[in-house]
């Protein structure tokens, strides 16, 4: 390979790896939404008769999007798999915008009753469709994409997009809420951040458009049965550790990242601004820190460097929790900067350990299933069972407690996991 051929490889790996990890950026913008203004959607599009049901009410809508993630992930592994990675990627964005758009226009339960929480769940389940391929396809691209000895850096362009956009959430809630002040917030300043989740679709669109097809995509192959038939067929270990994997890596992240605002809001009486504004800053600091976090598994190893991250949840969390509470004088910033320790090392990781299970013929489809099915248990219904738990035991330490186990089951896990399957191909 000629000097030139391998400048342009770089550069086509880093284009690569830039817009998959923009388009994860928008999707989980416009999926982290729902989470991050769950409670001005719960006064405005359940009943109010009682504010914790609405919200559990509203929690529980959250999760049912989790639920079409496994059929996005046949669908959208079946089109990347069968029809290009980069088909799979342009399809997913474009809907997701259009669903999350219709959300900011839905009318309140007031004006139309029932019928508004149904359309709610209704555009929840497509969101939830796309997302069921977005990361996987995303990070799945990268990988293929990417020289083994910078593939963890370059895949984590992936989780760090997802991080920024849920960021970009509840930045733009706390901004928003900030601007107009929380009556408007409730009233209709919820709506403007799904509103603007259509234009910035178009705009994903038409970067992502640009991007060649992966080379292990693009390789010549012997004719295989359909994806989901060869996933089953001959990568089930693969699939169960998987699901396990995904499990503990939402659970952690969506509990401790995602519902935390809610918990901080609801259970220790943080305003919406500074819970929303310091989850958004120190999310950015560490999601920009991500690719890095990435390269410590490219040199230690990914099983390794995951079963770190696991520990150091087992060891954090319940402590970071604890001094979360105004009581304790600690700032907010300085405990939730040491929660998120963790988070940054899984998040980074994950993704690449999650697409050298696989063999190439089926790897989208593998890895989005078996990511869907996990993340149903831990990300979709999460928040739920953690609210769930507090709400029964009265114990405001109950989600921290949760994630422990959910981060002890993801260590065991990983000590199973073999060789990458991408470097022996």
């Amino acid at each position: 390979m000629t000097l030139t051929d391998e400048k342009q490889k770089t550069k086509t790996v880093w284009k690569t790896a830039l817009a998959g990890g923009a388009g994860s950026l928008l999707e989980y913008y416009d999926y982290s939404l729902y989470a991050a203004l769950a409670v001005f959607i719960s006064s405005e599009l359940m009943p109010a008769s009682d504010p914790q049901v609405a919200l559990l009410a509203t929690l529980a809508v959250f999760g049912t999007g989790f639920f079409m993630r496994p059929l996005g992930a046949l669908y959208f592994g079946w089109l990347g798999d069968r029809h290009g990675r980069k088909t799979a990627l342009l399809s997913s964005v474009i809907i997701m915008g259009l669903a999350s758009a219709l959300v900011g226009l839905l009318p309140s339960y007031e004006s139309m009753g029932i019928i508004v929480p149904i359309a709610l769940v209704a555009l929840r389940l497509l969101q939830g469709l796309c997302a069921g391929g977005e990361a996987s396809g995303a990070s799945t691209y990268v990988a293929e994409s990417s020289p083994p000895r910078l593939r963890g850096f370059f895949v984590a362009f992936t989780p760090a997009g997802i991080a920024l956009g849920t960021a970009a959430a509840t930045g733009m809630a706390s901004l928003v809420s900030f601007t107009f002040g929380e009556s408007a917030m409730t009233e209709w300043g919820w709506r403007v951040p799904f509103l603007l989740s259509l234009p910035l679709s178009l705009l994903i669109l038409w970067v992502r458009r640009t991007l060649p097809e992966s080379a292990k995509f693009a390789a010549p192959k012997e004719k295989t049965p359909a994806p989901i038939v060869s996933v089953f067929k001959h990568e089930r270990p693969a699939v169960v550790k998987l699901v396990l994997l995904s499990f503990s890596m939402t659970l952690t992240g969506y509990v401790g990242h995602v519902y935390l605002n809610t918990y901080l809001t609801e259970e220790l009486g943080y305003s919406t601004s500074e819970a929303f504004g310091t989850n958004s800053i120190i999310t950015i600091v560490f999601a920009v820190l991500m690719p890095f976090a990435a390269l410590f598994s490219d040199r230690l190893g990914r099983r390794r460097t995951y079963a770190l991250a696991m520990i150091a949840y087992v060891l954090l969390t319940i402590p970071s929790f604890a001094l979360m509470d105004p009581a304790e004088g600690v700032p907010l910033a300085l405990t939730m900067a040491i929660s998120f320790i963790p988070w940054v090392f899984a998040q980074a990781i994950g993704y690449p350990l999650f697409t050298e299970l696989f063999s190439s013929t089926a790897r989208l489809t593998g890895v989005a299933f078996g990511f869907s099915i996990g993340t149903i248990a831990g990300g979709g219904f999460g928040p739920y069972v953690a609210q769930w738990l507090t709400n029964l035991t009265g114990w405001v330490l109950a989600p921290a407690a949760y994630m422990t186990i959910a981060a002890i089951i993801g260590l065991v896990t990983v000590l199973t996991v073999g060789r990458s399957k991408i470097d022996v191909e």
